[in-house]
């Protein structure tokens, strides 16, 4: 059986109150047992604040690629600019300046190999 978080918070709300308690039944001050329970939650929160800082637990060894990259930008004057945009992984070029902008899919560029002439064979 799974319990959801908020049954699991209401589990662990009440053993936090049920602890000082039992401590009292078992010759311990409710003092010390409340300030165990501080130490605790201190703890607790010094340990999500280290997490978060760091960046957080990685949930997976492997990170998906950026669907959306800009590659370059280029302004044209004060107003307007041109912009090569990577979506996909299929490059588009973008127009854009004050209340315009045109998007337009480019073709990848063909890598050629360099021609040999004869002379080099030589």
């Amino acid at each position: 059986m799974t319990l959801s978080p908020r049954n699991k918070l209401i589990a662990a709300a009440s053993m936090l109150l049920l602890l000082p308690v039992v401590a009292v039944l078992q010759g311990a001050s409710a003092a010390t047992a409340a300030r165990v329970v501080l130490g605790v939650a201190a703890l607790g929160g010094l340990a999500v604040w280290f997490l978060k800082a760091k960046g957080g637990l990685p949930l997976s060894r492997f990170k998906s690629a950026a669907r959306l990259s800009v590659v370059q930008r280029v302004g044209l004057s004060a107003r307007s600019g041109v912009a090569l945009v990577e979506v996909d992984g299929r490059p588009y070029l973008i127009v854009h300046g004050d209340g315009f902008a045109r998007i337009r899919p480019t073709a990848r560029p063909k890598v050629v190999a360099p021609r040999t002439s004869n002379l080099d064979l030589a």
